[in-house]
């Protein structure tokens, strides 16, 4: 509703309700960068948008406005460059620090509520592999609040790899290994012996889900990601890992937060008998 008020006068009356109702900061008090959707109907106000973006947050340096969904080997997001500026930025969170650009891999300040809520799950002395791992967030939220025997964090992307390492070494990690592969290449080498998986893509990771269950020992937890619709949005999640594993016991759900209009990210841990 404040960016609605910042831009109400420059924007006509009856296109204010299409500004969004908020965007996205990744960053911190030393420097951050905005991401914004700005609809089609905006595009002749984008940069007044983004201005007033600025004018709100005194510490953002760029602003990025996300054009289409995650695509690519990666599953970036395209941006469109609205304010120029820096945008490989520490990111803070529950006393950890985060290097990252999200132009070049994948990250989300919204999911850091459930970061720490996984952490809070991770007993004292598990073996805990992290697929998809990006620049390693939910390792480091682990290693900080859980005292896990060791992570392995696997991730593709090389310069999500790289970040990875730099965060372990920015964070003072010590049991955590980052791995640079193929999750397809890497998840069978690594059966039977992990007492926690995480899956944390929410797109196509289900493919990956029965490699992940082969990754775990007896009794031990996956944390499987994927998207749900609003009028039930556990429905397809349920249904996906029933057919990967039909005597998994679902011990919690959690809607994670919003991905898209009346679309949430969820997440299910699964224990695999």
């Amino acid at each position: 509703m404040a960016l609605k008020r910042r831009v109400s006068g420059v924007i006509p009356e009856e296109l204010v309700e299409k500004v969004p109702s908020s965007f996205e900061i990744i960053g911190s008090r030393g420097g951050a960068v905005a991401i914004v959707e700005i609809p089609p109907e905006l595009e002749e106000y984008k940069l007044a948008i983004a201005k007033a973006i600025m004018e709100m947050n005194k510490h953002v340096r760029a602003v990025l406005r996300k054009v289409g969904g995650r695509s690519g080997e990666y599953r970036l997001y395209n941006y469109e460059v609205l304010v120029e500026g820096p945008t490989e930025v520490i990111h803070k969170e529950h006393g950890y620090y985060i290097k990252v650009d999200p132009t070049k891999v994948f990250f989300s300040s919204r999911d850091q509520t459930d970061r720490l809520d996984v952490a809070k799950r991770v007993a004292e002395g598990e073996r805990v592999l992290y697929l998809f791992a990006g620049v390693g967030p939910y390792a480091i939220a682990i290693a900080k609040f859980a005292k896990p025997k060791f992570i392995f964090a696997v991730e593709l992307n090389p310069w999500g790899f790289k970040y990875m390492v730099e965060n372990f070494k920015l964070n003072k990690v010590k049991n955590a290994v980052a791995i640079h592969g193929d999750v397809k290449i890497v998840a069978p080498l690594l059966k039977r012996k992990f007492d926690r998986v995480l899956l944390t893509l929410p797109l196509g990771a289900y493919q990956y889900l029965p490699a992940a269950l082969e990754c775990l020992e007896r009794g031990g937890v996956v944390h499987f990601y994927h998207l749900g619709r609003e009028e039930d949005p556990f429905k397809e999640a349920e249904d996906v890992a029933m057919r990967a594993c039909p005597d998994c016991k679902i011990l919690a759900k959690r809607i994670v937060r919003d991905y898209a209009p009346g679309v949430y990210k969820v997440r299910l841990d699964l224990c695999k008998p």
